[in-house]
């Protein structure tokens, strides 16, 4: 995710920044108390959790409505009595949990604060209802009682009922004047690793998710008005005068999007087996925001592997905070598509696209250990501008973001998301100190060493999920002391 480019210090680095391009001119990876946490890898199909949804959506009320069927494999080596799922839309029930800082409040919510929300209907297993509770600081866990311990590599079916309402909010869950943004909507099965189950609520800051790999198979009944685009492929479409039926198939993927607009001038091209398609509300940008999406996937295939899905999306959005990704699928703040701002919008779509390796395929736990894929997607978008502008530019990034962590004085990039006081002080060590690193380890080890290091984590990691103990152990089976590297340049 890009931190919004509205707040100060955020305005000062992109001034900087484009003034620059215009002008010219003892912390450790491995985690403390030696704990090295073991992540659970994708070996096969059969492994893979499968969420199956019949999906309405219902215009005048802004509501979902959801039977959702839930194939989850118990791929921990321990017997479980319970199931937990995140319920994220609850986060946006009161003022006081909602996940934005206060000086944000107005920028998410310009017509006043407006609730949104999960209701639970029922949860069946078997036919059998299943005993649950709506549990967190902000009733966004959903704790599922089983009638039986499921062992090891055994499988349960489970059938969930629900609605959702959406709230009149321009952040990742919400809908403003243009564009209806379905994401992180869903019950989504919490992340069981060597810790046991990873429980932690929608945070304010960063991306505050953690989730496996899974199949989705959706069928989504929408008004016919509204133009589709979502996380994987729409496989069958079905119209009538007032509603179009979707069939949508989406494989080894974290999560499943949509997003719905009227006002969409839909572009497509598409690069090496893999249909691109932007969602544009300013047309005179349509094909300016297809030919970076084109680009991105083109760059950053050839820097670390290919892209080894078969669509992906770029939508402007109503939605304040710069971009946000999801597998397939990226969200654009739709003011980004303005003469002004046209640095900006190539930066955030190539950060955003850059998150499909770092985030959407290589994933990791986003509030524990945000640099692993913020700061190295955020270095990424600088071997973008590199590879498309030449390595001059790229200096000057560098040069500027490295003046901004020095300046702000920047000191940690390696804690958790709900460690950072605020989003200034996270982007500023996360994102740009973080991307300052990267190019450390590349100028110490060598553009040989540097690529084919990161080409082998990713496809030794896809679709799995990975810790910094597994990025410092991958270095050093190449002979890099990384943690060596990273003091030095602290």
């Amino acid at each position: 995710m890009v931190i919004n480019f509205s707040k100060r210090v955020r305005r000062l680095i992109c001034i900087a920044i484009c003034a620059v391009l215009i002008l010219g001119g003892g912390v450790h990876l491995l985690r403390n108390n030696n704990e090295v946490v073991k992540t659970y890898g994708l070996q096969n199909n059969k492994k893979i959790n499968e969420y199956s949804m019949d999906i309405i959506f219902d215009d005048e009320t802004k509501r979902v409505m959801c039977n959702q069927n839930v194939s989850y494999t118990n791929n921990t080596k321990t017997s479980l009595d319970k199931l937990y799922f995140h319920i994220y839309p609850n986060a946006f029930l009161r003022k006081e949990t909602v996940p934005f800082e206060k000086n944000e409040m107005k920028q998410a919510y310009p017509n006043g604060f407006n609730e949104g929300y999960i209701d639970i209907k029922n949860i069946l297993n078997k036919s059998q209802r299943l005993k649950y509770e709506v549990k967190g600081e902000k009733n966004d866990l959903l704790e599922i009682t089983l009638k039986e311990k499921l062992k090891p590599n055994q499988k349960i079916s489970i059938d969930m009922k629900y609605n959702i309402k959406l709230p009149n909010c321009l952040g990742r869950f919400g809908y403003g004047e243009n564009t209806i943004n379905v994401t992180n909507w869903f019950p989504i099965a919490c992340v069981y690793d060597e810790r046991g189950w990873n429980l932690k609520g929608y945070e304010t800051l960063g991306d505050p998710f953690y989730s496996e790999t899974s199949n989705f198979h959706i069928k989504m009944l929408i008004p016919r008005k509204y133009k589709l685009s979502s996380t994987g492929k729409v496989i069958n479409e079905k119209n009538d005068n007032e509603k179009t039926l979707y069939e949508i198939e989406a494989l080894k993927v974290r999560d499943f999007a949509f997003i719905l607009g009227e006002k969409f001038v839909v572009d497509k091209t598409d690069y090496n087996g893999t249909a691109i398609s932007t969602y544009s509300l300013n047309k005179k940008y349509a094909k300016t925001s297809t030919k970076i999406a084109k680009d991105s996937i083109a760059i950053f295939g050839d820097l670390f592997g290919k892209y080894p899905y078969d669509t992906y999306s770029v939508v402007a959005s109503d939605f304040y905070i710069g971009g946000m990704e999801y597998p397939t699928l990226v969200m654009i703040d739709e003011s980004l598509y303005s003469d002004r701002s046209k640095f900006l919008l190539e930066y955030v779509i190539a950060h955003e696209t850059a998150h499909q390796w770092w985030y959407s395929v290589v994933g990791n736990d986003e509030i524990s250990e945000p640099w692993l894929d913020e700061a190295l997607t955020e270095y990424s978008t600088i071997l973008y501008f590199e590879k498309k502008y030449g390595k001059e530019t790229a200096d000057r990034l560098i040069k500027t973001m490295e003046v901004q962590s020095k300046n702000y004085l920047c000191e940690n990039i390696f804690k958790a998301t709900n460690q950072y006081r605020n989003s200034t002080e996270y982007s500023l060590n996360v994102y740009t100190k973080g991307a300052v690193i990267f190019n450390e380890i590349r100028k110490e080890v060598g553009d040989k060493v540097f690529f084919d290091t990161l080409k082998e984590y990713y496809s030794k990691y896809m679709y799995e999920n990975v810790n910094g103990a597994k990025f410092a152990e991958l270095w050093q089976s190449k002979g890099v002391d990384i943690n060596k590297i990273i003091s030095k340049h602290k």
